[in-house]
């Protein structure tokens, strides 16, 4: 089993790439 530090790093990648779509798809939808 990976480290509880891994995981928290790896959800946070997660996250980010996440907000990144969610602004993509909102600039897209306004532009």
């Amino acid at each position: 089993l990976p480290t509880p530090s891994n995981i928290s790093s790896w959800w946070n990648f997660g996250s980010l790439l996440g907000l990144c779509l969610i602004m993509q798809i909102l600039t897209g939808l306004f532009l």
